[in-house]
């Protein structure tokens, strides 16, 4: 497949979102190629009708949809490769990790290439997910302050999580890292400011202020309506992200009252970095190998 170039999309440019959609019952060699090109071009793949209604028949076809796009990696300590995201918390402990509860998850990248996002089930008011482009707000922040910008390619202050690379206990990166990089040609991003600002915190070290009006600014653009675009996934739809390319989130949701209609998305993390390359700072592997 020849190379495409990746489009600084934002909101006005689709419009016409139902045109972009995959149809999930082709084969898979052609949904593999087909998703292979949005991914590459928008940053992101919308499939319906790639999975079965039953729990396990749609997770075994989610996985299989991972396989041939790379290689699916835990996404804890517990090693789970398929992932429930539902609301967990009237059932457990504190969970620090956003999407085992139905608050608003804030614009930020997961650690692996990809993520994958099915819908078992919607909620039933909320839950709306939005994708901004990480091009688009890269471009705007070098056309509002090119100091900013520069900021943003030096190195910051960031988190490991508990589990991480074999560590038991959370804690800072004894290394920093850019928040943006670029590797022939193409922009990528890793981000997520509350780990930032923990590290930091916990390391006794003051962001300047050229650091947080660079992360203000981009946070300005991250949640900007003319750049996002949302949608809200309805059972049987799933979406894939590039997650340096894309940033993701999703506001907050009210559930349904009985506990077996909640809210209920399959997750995979998939490592991809021979299909989708990117500034080696920014291949962050395995996580919880």
């Amino acid at each position: 497949m020849k190379e495409i170039k990746h489009f600084a999309w934002d909101a006005s440019h689709l419009s016409e979102i139902d045109s972009i959609w995959i149809n999930g019952s082709e084969d898979m060699e052609t949904i593999i190629d087909m998703a292979t090109q949005s991914l590459h071009h928008f940053g992101f793949a919308f499939l319906r009708n790639l999975c079965l209604d039953d729990k396990e028949s749609t997770a075994a076809r989610l996985t299989l949809l991972g396989e041939n796009l790379g290689s699916i990696v835990s996404q804890s300590p517990r090693g789970e490769l398929v992932e429930d995201v539902c609301d967990f918390s009237d059932v457990e402990a504190e969970d620090k990790r956003g999407y085992r509860s139905a608050g608003e998850l804030t614009p930020h990248s997961d650690p692996s290439t990809l993520i994958a996002l099915h819908c078992l089930q919607p909620a039933m008011t909320g839950g709306e997910s939005y994708l901004v482009n990480v091009r688009s707000i890269h471009d705007h922040i070098a056309a509002t302050d090119q100091t900013l910008l520069e900021e943003l390619y030096k190195p910051f202050p960031h988190w490991r999580v508990e589990g991480s690379h074999g560590i038991a206990q959370a804690g800072p990166y004894e290394t920093e890292r850019p928040v943006f990089c670029e590797n022939n040609g193409r922009v990528s991003c890793v981000y997520y400011r509350p780990f930032i600002e923990l590290s930091a915190q916990t390391q006794q070290i003051e962001l300047s202020e050229t650091q947080v009006a660079a992360l203000d600014l981009f946070d300005h653009f991250s949640r900007s309506d003319e750049l996002a675009l949302r949608t809200t996934l309805q059972k049987g739809e799933t979406i894939i992200v590039h997650n340096r390319s894309v940033l993701h989130a999703r506001t907050g949701y009210q559930d349904w009252p009985n506990a077996q209609d909640r809210r209920h998305l399959l997750r995979l993390w998939i490592d991809a970095p021979e299909r989708f390359p990117v500034h080696p700072q920014h291949e962050l592997g395995d996580l919880f190998a």
